[in-house]
C-alpha cells in the first residue's frame, strides 16, 4: 500500500534572527515563511539561495564554493530517500574537515533547525529532483 504524500510544518520557535525551515513537502521547502520549489542552499544568517543542481548534476565546483564559506557542518537533503554524493564531489569539504551528512530531506530540515538554533554555522543543501 503506497504512503500518502506527507507535508510537515514546525511549531513556531524564537529563532534569534537565524533563518529556519518552517515546513517541507515532497516538492517544496519553506524558509522563514517563503516557499522554495527548487534546489536551495539554506544558511542561518544568509537565508535561502537558489542552487542550480540535483543529486545527479551537482559538481565538485559547486561544493568548492560552499567549502570556501567555511561552514561547520553541511547537511545534504536528497529528497524522500537518502542518497549519497560521491566522495570525489564531497572532497573539498572533507579536505577542510567540514562535517557533511547526506540524508532524506525531512531529516536534513529537522537537523538543520536544531543546529541553527544552537548558533552553529550549519548549511542545509536541499536538492530536489529538478534544479
Amino acid at each position: 500500500m503506497p504512503l500518502s504524500p506527507v507535508t510537515t510544518s514546525f511549531t513556531q520557535q524564537p529563532t534569534g534572527g537565524a533563518f529556519v525551515i518552517n515546513a517541507y513537502g515532497a516538492d517544496y521547502l519553506e524558509v522563514n515563511g517563503i516557499r522554495q520549489e527548487s534546489s536551495v542552499l539554506v544558511t542561518p544568517l544568509g537565508g535561502p539561495e537558489p542552487f542550480p543542481a540535483t543529486v545527479l548534476t551537482i559538481s565538485r565546483a559547486q561544493i568548492e564554493a560552499i567549502a570556501a564559506r567555511a561552514p561547520e557542518v553541511v547537511l545534504v537533503g536528497t529528497g524522500a530517500k537518502q542518497k549519497f554524493l560521491s566522495a570525489e564531489i564531497l572532497a573539498p569539504l572533507h579536505a577542510i574537515r567540514v562535517g557533511v551528512e547526506c540524508m532524506a530531506m525531512g531529516a536534513a530540515c529537522r537537523t538543520y533547525n536544531l543546529l541553527a538554533l544552537e548558533g552553529r554555522k550549519v548549511f542545509a543543501l536541499i536538492l530536489f529532483d529538478h534544479p
